[in-house]
């Protein structure tokens, strides 16, 4: 392949992967700019190129970015909201670092398949073996934390929030951020 040629494979595979959008256009929609595979999916180890313990700095390169933290009250916490990723997923960012990755939108699935809006008996069977329940600190007894560990590693999990039938939202990464309840405390 000549190398006049590879630009113009490149700028293809673009505008096909974005459906005939502008590069504006795909970027403004955030869901848009996800691929559909497994690559993009929540872990304990972070989201897409977005990998717990990343700097700031790391994770802007890998995204191609220019990502600051939300109007932290603490200057060592916060978050950030990438455009390539789908509404309702962002990182906490704690001293510098990418600590977790939080999900409040149905149709962001963790490796394992487990989503908002599923039900607790999905996750409880999907994880068996796993997972701990527990009451959740505003809303328990009926809502629960259902704390699921990563085999092998007690600094990781995942930590779906439910109201007792369905989860609302869920965060991954490594301890103690994932436990903080109140962002970034």
């Amino acid at each position: 392949m000549t190398r006049h040629r590879a630009p113009l494979l490149l700028a293809a595979a673009f505008v096909v992967a974005c459906g005939g959008r502008s590069e504006q256009q795909a970027a403004s929609t955030d869901s848009a700019a996800v691929p559909a595979d497994t690559a993009w999916t929540v872990s304990t180890t972070g989201f897409g190129p977005a990998h717990i313990g990343l700097t700031l700095a790391q994770l802007n390169t890998a995204l191609g970015e220019s990502l600051t933290l939300h109007d932290p009250i603490d200057p060592s916490c916060g978050h950030v909201s990438p455009r390539a990723f789908p509404a309702g997923v962002s990182l906490m960012i704690v001293d510098d670092s990418v600590a977790r990755v939080e999900v409040d939108t149905a149709g962001v699935r963790t490796a394992d398949g487990a989503q908002v809006g599923d039900s607790e008996q999905s996750v409880l069977a999907l994880y068996v073996g796993r997972v701990q329940v527990m009451p959740h600190k505003y809303t328990g007894p009926e809502g629960h934390y259902l704390v699921v560990s990563a085999p092998g590693d007690t600094m990781s999990r995942i930590v779906f929030e439910t109201d007792g039938q369905r989860v609302e939202r869920y965060r991954a990464g490594r301890r103690p951020a994932v436990d903080y309840v109140e962002g970034c405390a």
